[in-house]
C-alpha cells in the first residue's frame, strides 16, 4: 500500500510542472509551441534580442528593453487585457487570452532576456547564409554555362566532310 502510493506522488510529481518553464517561454514567443487559445506568436510583430530565438518583426515596439527587471510589467500587462494601448495587440487576442500558465512562462522568458544585449538572435544570420549560397548558385551556373559554350557548329563536321568529298566533282 504505502509502495503504491509512493509510486502515484512520483509519477504525479514528475509530470506536474512546478513554476514556469524558460524554454516553454521562448517556444511560445517564437511560435513553435501554439498557445492553447490560438493567439498569434509574439514574434510575428515582436523582436527580443535573445539567442534562443528568431529574430521577430518590427510591427510592434522591440521587448527586449522588458527584460530583466521590467519582466513583471510585461506581466501586468498580458494579464489585463484593457492596460494594452495597441489597438491591433487587442484586435489580434480578442477571445484568445492567454492562460496563467503561458503568462508565467513568458515572463520566466523575459527575465532571462539581458537588457543591455545586442544579439539580434539568429535570424540575424540568414542575410549571410543567402550570399553565400547566392555566390555558390552563381559560380555553378557559369561552371554549366561553360560546359555548353560550343567552338563551332554541331554541323560543321558534316559540311567539311561532304565539300571534300568527291561526288561534287
Amino acid at each position: 500500500m504505502i509502495f503504491s502510493r509512493l509510486v502515484f506522488w512520483s509519477v504525479f510529481i514528475s509530470t506536474v510542472s512546478f513554476g514556469a518553464s524558460v524554454d516553454n517561454g521562448a517556444n511560445l514567443f517564437d511560435g513553435t509551441k501554439p498557445f492553447k487559445n490560438g493567439g498569434v506568436a509574439c514574434v510575428a510583430c515582436h523582436n527580443v534580442n535573445n539567442t534562443s530565438t528568431i529574430r521577430g518583426g518590427s510591427l510592434a515596439a522591440d521587448l527586449t528593453p522588458y527584460g530583466g527587471d521590467m519582466a513583471s510589467t510585461l506581466q501586468y500587462m498580458l494579464e489585463e487585457s484593457g492596460v494594452i494601448s495597441s489597438p491591433i495587440m487587442v484586435e489580434a487576442y480578442e477571445g484568445k487570452d492567454l492562460t496563467k500558465d503561458e503568462i508565467a512562462d513568458l515572463v520566466s522568458f523575459f527575465k532571462t532576456v539581458d537588457v543591455e544585449s545586442t544579439d539580434s538572435g539568429s535570424g540575424g544570420y540568414f542575410w549571410i547564409l543567402g550570399l553565400i549560397l547566392a555566390a555558390i548558385f552563381y559560380v555553378l551556373t557559369l561552371k554549366m554555362d561553360r560546359r555548353k559554350t560550343l567552338r563551332e557548329s554541331v554541323n560543321q563536321e558534316l559540311y567539311d566532310r561532304q565539300i571534300k568529298s568527291s561526288w561534287r566533282e
